[in-house]
Order: structure tokens, then sequence, then C-alpha cells
């Protein structure tokens, strides 16, 4: 009932209340994939990442099946890509995909967490050896636009209309092109032998939020 209700909070976008019900459906059931995974969804609208990380990693660990697990680690790659980890991020990305190889949006995004990282590190090598200047990766980060979540309906949850509710939140975003600043920073320091390969990538949506792991009650 309290993942139910927060979940229609959180489709009115009302991320503060829904909050506070998926917490206290994780005081009900602390070891409830839903409550926790929903938890971390609205904290990360909220903007609140190291929170939204706790969650994410909770859910991981009580998910029972390939999908809810994919799920989690991809939000824990977006939510650390949004704190500004690429290197976690592109971690955990990798491991989302090995539950869900097939998936297009995680590869995408680990792609683009990678290239993050290497300008990241190209950054950091030529401020070493006084070259100075670069973009700040820290201001860039979390630019990138996607898909909004879509909550899992909890189990046991019966309500079939909570599903068709749900799928508002999984509208594309056509801004989901990483911003063309970002796109030349990156592809000025890559080497020129990668540099095809990086424009293929960084031309591709990326997205923000995972891809619904609804059920059909």
């Amino acid at each position: 009932m309290l993942i139910h209700e927060g979940n229609k909070d959180f489709d009115r976008q009302d991320y503060e209340s829904s909050s506070s019900k998926f917490a206290e459906a994780v005081k009900v059931k602390n070891n409830d994939f839903a409550a926790h995974y929903n938890l971390g969804n609205a904290m990360y609208k909220r903007k609140q990442y190291a929170e939204a990380i706790a969650e994410y990693e909770k859910a991981n660990r009580f998910a029972t099946t390939l999908p809810d697990k994919a799920a989690a680690l991809y939000n824990l790659g977006n939510a650390n890509m949004q704190a500004g980890d690429s290197r976690k991020a592109a971690d955990y990305y990798k491991q989302a995909l090995k539950q869900d190889p097939y998936n297009e949006n995680i590869r995408k995004n680990y792609e683009i967490a990678m290239l993050k990282e290497k300008e990241k590190q190209q950054n950091q090598q030529t401020q070493s050896g006084g070259g100075g200047g670069g973009e700040n990766q820290e201001q860039q980060q979390g630019q990138d636009k996607g898909n909004t979540p879509k909550n899992h309906a909890g189990s046991g949850q019966r309500n079939k209309g909570q599903g068709e509710g749900n799928a508002q939140n999984d509208k594309k975003d056509n801004s989901g092109k990483m911003p063309k600043d970002l796109e030349n920073s990156i592809l000025n320091r890559v080497e020129n032998k990668e540099r095809e390969t990086a424009k293929r990538i960084l031309n591709k949506d990326s997205y923000s939020m995972p891809q619904s792991n609804e059920k059909d009650w």
C-alpha cells in the first residue's frame, strides 16, 4: 500500500512525498527490493545522489531477478555519473551489462562514462605537466538528459493500472544528446585514431535513468 501511494505521488512529480512513503515502506520491510529501488529513484529526482546511491546499493543486494539486479546496477551507474564519479559509473554499467548484455541504453552510458573518465585522466596529465587549461569536468558532469524513471510496483502489487499510470514517466527526452561543448571537449582529447569511434558514440542518445523493469501484474 505504501509503495502504491508513493508511486502515485511520484507520478505527480511530488518526489518529497513519494520518498517519505517509500522510506516508510522500507521501515515496514527492510529487505524489500521495490521499496529501496523506488526510494532511490525519488532521491535521484531530488538530486540527492549520495542518498540515491545508498538505496540502489540496498536494492541491488535484495534483488532476486536478473531484470531487478540490472536496473539497480544501472541506476548505481547513473547516480555515480551525476555525482561526478565516471570511474565508478563505468564499473556499475559494466556489471549491469553482465546481467542484461543486449541492453543498448546501458552500453551507450558505459561507453560515455569510459570516454569521460579518459578525458578526466588526460586533463590530470596535462595539469601535472604544467599545460593547464581544459574544461571543468565537474561542471560538465550530469548534464546528460534522458528517460525519467519508472518505479517498481512492488511485491504482491496487483493493481493493473499502476503500470499503465507509470508509463507517462518513460517518454524519451529529445534533449538526450550530449551538450556540444562537452562533446567537442572530449573529441579534442582523444587520440586521432579513436576520434571517429568517439564521435559515433557521442552522437547517440544517452540516458540518465534506466528502462522500466515494471511487471505486468
